[in-house]
């Protein structure tokens, strides 16, 4: 007879269950049809074949061919790529993981200008918690093999990036940001030969206080100014051509839309820094003597690292006492 209930109450768990996984794989799909129902003239969503699958244990759902189109006039953007996959658990819902291997290819119109960006690698595995709103509560990235092309061109390409995003748990509307990228390597097309084209490894951690409200229009970007936003760099450790540079501090923008604040940094290989400087422009070749002579016995008190403070000002950048670049906007106003 205990054999007889026990296999009823297997039974009636399995039953359970799979009636259980079919209802949430139906919310699933209804979800995704609604979105593709809600599609109107700022915003289109479309896909070819849909799979769900995954029983019993998981949610995984298979997307050919998705398509996102953005429409806010004069500026569009589209996203498009050959496939997506996701799997999630019904016992944990707001966890969802991504497989975004592959070409994804991004574009950018405004008025008559059009830009594209192509991303593509071997492997691109994402991350998606959310909070009981639904709202992202914490975002993750990790690709390799990464190849970049700018409208058309090659321009980069990494061994491995790897992105982090979640809303700052001590800061209202602020997000903390964490980007490693490994082993990069830049097309000679994108930078001039004066440029060192590799950047070994590349490491920030900031918080961006205060949310931007839209698009990174001159606009939007001046409000989030007037409002208090900066970018707080906890760590940056940067290694590029000959120069290994460690930093942390504070960044703004001043009226003009150009940056503004202070760092503390320790940099090994200031020489090429300063060649750079002068190679763009930013820097006159006739200040390069001194700043070079100045900086030098900085650093050689400091056994060859320059321990100094980064400021940038009314549209300049000192390190220590020398004026070594001038500062434009990020953005036409």
């Amino acid at each position: 007879m205990r054999y007889y209930i026990l296999i009823g109450v297997v039974v009636t768990a399995m039953a359970g269950w799979s009636g259980f996984w079919f209802h949430i794989a139906e919310k699933v799909r209804t979800e995704l049809q609604r979105h593709a129902d809600e599609n109107s003239q700022t915003r289109e969503w479309t896909h070819r074949e849909l799979e769900i699958s995954g029983f019993p244990f998981r949610i995984r759902v298979d997307l050919s061919q998705p398509r996102l189109a953005l429409r806010r006039p004069p500026r569009e953007f589209h996203w498009q790529t050959e496939h997506i996959k996701a799997v999630g658990h019904p016992w944990q819902p707001r966890h969802i993981l991504f497989d975004l291997s592959g070409q994804h290819l991004f574009t950018a119109t405004r008025k008559a200008s059009q830009h594209s960006l192509t991303f593509d690698s071997s492997e691109a595995l994402a991350s998606m918690k959310t909070d009981a709103q639904g709202m992202p509560a914490r975002l993750s990235l990790d690709s390799k093999a990464i190849r970049l092309r700018y409208d058309g061109a090659a321009a980069v390409e990494a061994k491995r990036l790897q992105i982090h995003a979640r809303p700052a748990p001590d800061a209202p509307d602020s997000v903390d940001v964490a980007l490693r990228g490994d082993g990069l390597e830049v097309n000679p097309g994108v930078l001039s030969v004066e440029f060192p084209h590799t950047v070994k490894l590349v490491d920030l951690q900031t918080t961006v206080t205060g949310l931007l409200k839209g698009d990174a229009s001159p606009q939007n970007l001046a409000a989030w100014r007037d409002d208090g936003g900066t970018l707080e760099i906890t760590k940056l450790h940067l290694q590029w051509g000959d120069m290994d540079i460690d930093a942390s501090g504070s960044l703004a923008l001043d009226d003009q839309m150009r940056a503004i604040g202070a760092l503390t940094a320790r940099i090994k290989g200031h020489d090429q820094l300063l060649d750079i400087a002068v190679a763009s422009g930013a820097m006159d070749k006739d200040h390069l003597m001194a700043a070079r002579a100045v900086l030098g016995l900085l650093a050689a008190a400091a056994g060859g690292v320059l321990s100094v403070p980064v400021r940038l000002q009314d549209g300049k950048l000192f390190l220590g006492p020398a004026p070594i670049a001038r500062l434009t906007p990020i953005i036409s106003q």
